[in-house]
């Protein structure tokens, strides 16, 4: 085995930093993946609004993908589509939080849009952005670790 073989197969054998982000990610949507599942009826105006473009169970649907897609990135050299995926959708829930606010719909939802367009922002600094691509033995391949 090559150096590089083994230090590919050692570090592939560790979470790292990255990797715990991803985990903790993961957590983080599946909870909210239940929460949005479960959520008591009569909804809160937020969800409802949520409900009025999709509904809360495509919404929970689409948080315990992400949560899914965050825990199998977390053990992998190559992560980049977790962090995508993870910023997407907190950005996507953030914009909507904000657009729900303008139109009057969701009384406060500014403070949904803040907290969450900053959690993907804050996503995004720990991916270190989304990296260009680098030639690579092998072939071309986004940087990610």
């Amino acid at each position: 085995m090559s150096d590089r073989d083994h230090e590919r197969t050692n570090h592939s054998a560790r979470v790292g930093r990255r990797g715990a982000a991803m985990l903790f990610f993961c957590l983080l949507d599946l909870v909210y993946a239940f929460g949005l599942y479960s959520a008591p009826r009569p909804l809160v105006p937020f969800y409802a609004w949520m409900a009025t473009i999709m509904p809360l169970g495509v919404w929970a649907a689409c948080w315990g993908a992400v949560g899914v897609v965050c825990l199998w990135y977390a053990f992998r050299l190559y992560d980049t589509p977790g962090f995508m995926a993870a910023v997407a959708l907190k950005t996507a829930w953030g914009l909507l939080s904000l657009f729900g606010w303008m139109a009057g719909a969701v009384d406060r939802g500014w403070i949904s849009a803040v907290i969450w367009l900053a959690f993907a922002g804050f996503v995004f600094l720990i991916a270190g952005g989304i990296p260009p691509a680098a030639r690579r033995p092998g072939g071309w391949r986004p940087w990610t670790r």
